[in-house]
């Protein structure tokens, strides 16, 4: 049970920084980046974009512990799965895993690689679509993100429950007593 608690204190923590980043990103530095143009705008997310793939352990790493960590716990407590804790878990595992991390991948990631073959001096002619997609699409992960972390920090209050239920043994049991006819 206390690497249960551990392992979901660490991929909350790490769901809520990234909810944290995406959230200033989208409040601080999206407002700011809208006031630039083309080739302003084209220096300075290609220096976002080259300062996070420098230093990748610092996103990529939060990312993929949050996105994957969660499956140790969901795994381990299998035959619990009728908990909420791990109901609330799941469902903030699986909007983290598709609505967070694959939407990134998928969306994002694609229009940063676009960004990064931009000529500085003369931005494509599509280059303000571009920006607002990839807004948008942060818009829209952002939530998803938050509502991930909430999930989490909700079944944190719901941790206890998994210690003081039935075994997922003596659940089964029971369950089957409820089937079987009285004599």
């Amino acid at each position: 049970m206390r690497n249960i608690r551990l392992v979901h204190l660490i991929y909350t923590f790490g769901t809520g920084l990234f909810a944290g980043l995406l959230y200033a990103f989208a409040q601080g530095v999206v407002p700011m980046l809208n006031t630039l143009n083309g080739s302003e705008y084209a220096k300075v997310e290609q220096g976002l974009i080259a300062g996070l793939d420098a230093f990748p352990t610092g996103v990529i790493v939060v990312a993929t512990i949050s996105m994957l960590l969660p499956l140790y716990t969901l795994i381990k407590l299998r035959k619990q799965r009728y908990t909420k804790f791990w109901k609330l878990t799941f469902w903030g595992w699986l909007l983290f895993f598709f609505g967070v991390s694959v939407f990134t991948i998928v969306f994002n990631v694609p229009i940063n690689e676009y960004v990064k073959t931009w000529n500085l001096s003369s931005p494509p002619a599509d280059w303000e679509t571009a920006r607002q997609s990839w807004h948008t699409l942060n818009n829209i992960r952002t939530p998803i993100n938050l509502v991930s972390f909430i999930l989490f920090i909700w079944a944190t209050f719901s941790l206890n429950e998994i210690g003081n239920t039935k075994s997922s043994e003596q659940w089964e049991e029971h369950e089957e007593s409820k089937s079987r006819p009285i004599r």
